[in-house]
Protein backbone atom coordinates (compact mmCIF):
# COMPACT_ATOMS: atom_id res chain seq x y z
CA UNK A 1 0.00 0.00 0.00
CA UNK A 2 1.08 3.41 -0.77
CA UNK A 3 2.06 5.59 2.07
CA UNK A 4 -0.71 8.62 0.94
CA UNK A 5 -3.52 5.36 0.92
CA UNK A 6 -2.05 4.15 4.35
CA UNK A 7 -2.28 7.67 5.87
CA UNK A 8 -5.95 8.09 4.31
CA UNK A 9 -6.59 4.79 5.80
CA UNK A 10 -5.12 5.66 9.32
CA UNK A 11 -7.47 9.15 9.17
CA UNK A 12 -10.59 7.07 8.08
CA UNK A 13 -9.90 4.51 11.44
CA UNK A 14 -8.92 7.74 13.67
CA UNK A 15 -12.27 9.14 12.71
CA UNK A 16 -14.60 6.12 12.93
CA UNK A 17 -12.99 5.43 16.58
CA UNK A 18 -13.87 8.97 17.44
CA UNK A 19 -17.56 8.60 16.02
CA UNK A 20 -17.73 5.12 18.47
CA UNK A 21 -16.43 7.10 21.09
CA UNK A 22 -18.64 9.92 20.57
CA UNK A 23 -21.90 6.96 20.11
CA UNK A 24 -20.64 5.26 23.25
CA UNK A 25 -20.91 8.87 25.04
CA UNK A 26 -24.55 9.16 24.12
CA UNK A 27 -25.55 6.10 25.02
CA UNK A 28 -24.29 6.52 28.56
CA UNK A 29 -26.19 10.16 28.84
CA UNK A 30 -29.21 8.35 27.91
CA UNK A 31 -28.84 5.35 29.93
CA UNK A 32 -28.18 8.22 32.89
CA UNK A 33 -30.94 9.68 32.03
CA UNK A 34 -33.89 7.16 31.75
CA UNK A 35 -32.41 5.93 35.02
CA UNK A 36 -31.62 9.68 37.15
CA UNK A 37 -30.02 7.13 39.93
CA UNK A 38 -28.19 10.85 41.66
CA UNK A 39 -31.61 12.14 41.90
CA UNK A 40 -33.13 8.87 43.16
CA UNK A 41 -29.72 7.95 45.58
CA UNK A 42 -30.12 10.82 47.04
CA UNK A 43 -34.22 11.03 47.42
CA UNK A 44 -36.08 10.65 50.78
CA UNK A 45 -38.34 8.75 48.78
CA UNK A 46 -36.17 6.33 46.77
CA UNK A 47 -38.79 3.07 46.15
CA UNK A 48 -41.38 5.81 44.95
CA UNK A 49 -39.33 7.66 42.97
CA UNK A 50 -38.56 5.30 41.39
CA UNK A 51 -41.67 3.80 39.87
CA UNK A 52 -42.43 7.66 39.61
CA UNK A 53 -39.44 7.75 36.66
CA UNK A 54 -40.69 4.54 35.29
CA UNK A 55 -44.06 6.07 34.93
CA UNK A 56 -42.25 9.32 33.44
CA UNK A 57 -40.35 6.94 31.14
CA UNK A 58 -43.38 5.17 29.89
CA UNK A 59 -45.45 8.06 29.51
CA UNK A 60 -42.84 9.69 27.44
CA UNK A 61 -42.13 6.87 24.76
CA UNK A 62 -45.85 5.99 24.48
CA UNK A 63 -45.73 9.91 23.91
CA UNK A 64 -43.39 9.61 21.15
CA UNK A 65 -45.03 6.24 19.72
CA UNK A 66 -48.67 8.20 19.53
CA UNK A 67 -47.06 10.90 17.09
CA UNK A 68 -45.15 9.05 15.17
CA UNK A 69 -48.40 6.99 14.24
CA UNK A 70 -49.91 10.56 13.78
CA UNK A 71 -47.43 10.98 11.05
CA UNK A 72 -48.73 7.35 9.74
CA UNK A 73 -52.40 7.19 10.46
CA UNK A 74 -52.96 10.59 9.05
CA UNK A 75 -57.01 10.13 9.28
CA UNK A 76 -56.41 10.04 12.85
CA UNK A 77 -54.27 12.22 13.59
CA UNK A 78 -55.35 14.58 15.40
CA UNK A 79 -56.88 12.63 18.48
CA UNK A 80 -53.06 10.93 18.28
CA UNK A 81 -51.63 14.16 19.09
CA UNK A 82 -53.89 15.11 21.02
CA UNK A 83 -53.30 12.03 23.05
CA UNK A 84 -49.39 12.13 22.87
CA UNK A 85 -49.85 16.03 24.20
CA UNK A 86 -51.90 14.30 27.45
CA UNK A 87 -49.00 12.21 27.95
CA UNK A 88 -46.48 14.46 27.43
CA UNK A 89 -48.12 17.18 30.27
CA UNK A 90 -48.22 13.95 32.65
CA UNK A 91 -44.76 13.26 31.82
CA UNK A 92 -43.57 17.08 32.85
CA UNK A 93 -45.70 16.45 35.96
CA UNK A 94 -44.24 13.50 37.12
CA UNK A 95 -40.65 15.49 36.38
CA UNK A 96 -41.89 18.21 39.13
CA UNK A 97 -42.16 15.31 41.56
CA UNK A 98 -38.87 13.64 40.82
CA UNK A 99 -36.97 16.99 41.84
CA UNK A 100 -39.07 18.23 43.88
CA UNK A 101 -38.62 14.89 45.84
CA UNK A 102 -42.47 14.35 45.80
CA UNK A 103 -42.85 17.98 46.89
CA UNK A 104 -40.24 18.15 50.10
CA UNK A 105 -38.08 20.20 48.46
CA UNK A 106 -38.40 23.88 47.53
CA UNK A 107 -37.19 24.23 43.80
CA UNK A 108 -36.66 27.79 42.56
CA UNK A 109 -38.81 28.39 39.59
CA UNK A 110 -37.06 29.61 37.42
CA UNK A 111 -35.42 26.36 37.75
CA UNK A 112 -38.57 24.66 36.80
CA UNK A 113 -39.68 27.20 34.34
CA UNK A 114 -39.44 25.04 31.55
CA UNK A 115 -41.94 21.97 33.38
CA UNK A 116 -44.00 24.67 35.28
CA UNK A 117 -45.17 26.08 31.44
CA UNK A 118 -44.61 23.77 29.62
CA UNK A 119 -46.89 20.80 31.56
CA UNK A 120 -50.32 23.33 31.17
CA UNK A 121 -49.01 23.97 27.83
CA UNK A 122 -49.27 20.41 26.46
CA UNK A 123 -52.59 19.86 28.13
CA UNK A 124 -53.93 23.13 25.91
CA UNK A 125 -52.52 21.57 22.82
CA UNK A 126 -53.79 18.49 23.52
CA UNK A 127 -56.96 20.15 24.20
CA UNK A 128 -56.98 21.92 20.99
CA UNK A 129 -55.95 18.87 18.97
CA UNK A 130 -59.16 16.75 20.30
CA UNK A 131 -61.78 19.31 20.68
CA UNK A 132 -60.20 20.68 17.27
CA UNK A 133 -60.83 18.14 15.10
Amino acid sequence: MSNKLQEEVEEVLDEAAEVIHDVGDVIHDVIEGLSEEEVIAESEHPGLEHVILMLRNVTVVAAVILFILSLIITEYSHPLKGIGYFLGAMAYFYEIILLTDCFTERIPHREMFMAYCFGPMYILLGLSYVLGH
